[in-house]
């Protein structure tokens, strides 16, 4: 699914942090009068507004359902934070991780130990790094199937979903 860029301009305030925490909050309170009752809101900590800074928002129904909103703002261009609407969803984020970090391990360890399929990299240490990325590539690969497959009957309620929450952030 793709996602676009919404960019917003920041009040001249003159103190960006207090612009930028004003900003999410805002969406955030949006968000929770909208979707509060049925759908779980989270947001990370705010984190150091140093050169950039990035912050989210997710917007949650079970384990399957959810989008999420991503705040980036850049020392480089100060008046301007961009934000992105996608689809997240916990199973999906469960299975991407579990999935490539296992694979990755496995990996790492049949190069490592010069095992089949993979003994035929050089080295050990150089080796094991090697395995660790074909696993992780082919953990992805497998996840990203998976999850195509497992969440095939929720597509329709999650581009909704971040349809909505897209409409709310352009306001």
């Amino acid at each position: 699914m793709e996602t676009d860029k919404i960019t917003y301009k920041l009040e001249n305030t003159g103190d960006r942090e207090t612009s930028l925490k004003k900003a999410a909050t805002d969406i955030r309170s949006q968000l929770q009068s909208r979707f509060g009752s049925e759908y779980t809101i989270t947001a990370d900590e705010f984190g150091v507004f140093d050169k950039d800074w990035s912050h989210e928002i997710k917007v949650r129904k079970g384990n399957k359902v959810g989008a999420e909103v991503g705040f980036k703002w850049e020392q480089s261009q100060p008046d301007v934070l961009v934000m992105e609407v996608d689809e997240s969803s916990k199973m999906g984020s469960q299975l991407t991780y579990g999935i490539s970090i296992v694979l990755g391990a496995v990996g790492a360890y049949l190069a490592y130990n010069d095992m089949a399929p993979l003994e035929f990299l050089p080295g050990k240490k150089i080796a094991g790094g090697l395995g660790g990325l074909i696993g992780v590539i082919l953990g992805l690969i497998i996840a990203s199937v998976l999850k195509s497959v497992l969440l095939k009957n929720e597509k329709e309620q999650n581009a909704q979903l971040v349809n909505e929450v897209r409409q709310i952030v352009i306001r």
